[in-house]
């Protein structure tokens, strides 16, 4: 049994949001779905999910009352509506600095106006799905186990992993292993912190170098994963 992590509230139960919740609720989050929409809830409850909140987004005060009664740290803004996605971003950071957000968009417009807005992440589905692209053409190992992991084979997972002082990976590049051979992973891409908080899909070709710090987000089984985690730590 997962042990249970944060609670994590997710705004909005369509095409990203679904996703999203099934993803965080694998990794043992306590997610909590909000919508205005019923039949987006209801769909939640027959998806198995059980903390489910009806709200109004455009009051201030409910969307305050939320927060507080429930103590989330982590939101994602995941309506398929952009300009509803900014909206959130907006009002919760006027409230609550230190909520971190994560917002969901589709041009690079409304990526723009996320980051003015505060958003902490912003995950561009167009930029997504054209590097799912390339890996379908480059590097189709990677897009068909990207397709296990979403619709299939449930010990496969997404992991984002700090990587900590003093670990063997810190100041080599990326294309200094061989990361299927040696660790059983895929690396999907970086957050490399000299280069801003952002993260980085590796078909960018950019040979990064690894510093303590960075993110790297991989794919792999559950168990090769805590391995290479170990390893980092130097335990392994």
């Amino acid at each position: 049994m997962l042990e249970k992590k944060d609670k994590v509230l997710v705004f909005g139960f369509g095409r990203y949001g679904e996703q999203i919740a099934k993803n965080l609720q694998s990794e043992g989050y306590e997610v909590f779905i909000a919508d205005y929409d019923k039949e987006a809830l209801k769909r939640a409850s027959k998806s198995r999910f059980e903390n489910l909140l009806v709200v109004d987004i455009a009051s201030d005060e409910q969307l305050t009352d939320i927060l507080f009664d429930y103590g989330f740290g982590k939101i994602f803004c995941a309506y398929d509506d952009e300009e509803r996605n900014i909206y959130l971003t907006i009002t919760f950071k006027a409230l609550f600095k230190r909520v971190e957000i994560i917002a969901i968009c589709e041009s690079k417009e409304s990526e723009r106006k996320l980051k003015l807005a505060g958003a902490d992440k912003v995950i561009d589905t167009m930029v997504a799905a054209a590097n799912r692209l390339y890996f379908v053409l480059e590097k189709p190992a990677v897009a068909e186990a990207m397709d296990q992991i979403l619709f299939k084979d449930k010990s496969l997972t997404f992991k984002e992993i700090v990587i900590p002082p003093n670990s063997f990976l810190d100041g080599k590049n990326i294309n200094d292993f061989n990361w299927g051979e040696e660790f059983k992973l895929i690396v999907i891409g970086i957050v490399d912190k000299e280069l801003g908080n952002r993260f980085t899909f590796i078909t960018r070709g950019i040979n990064h170098k690894i510093d303590a710090g960075d993110i790297l987000v991989v794919i792999g089984k559950k168990l090769d994963i805590e391995r290479f985690e170990e390893r980092l730590k130097g335990k392994l």
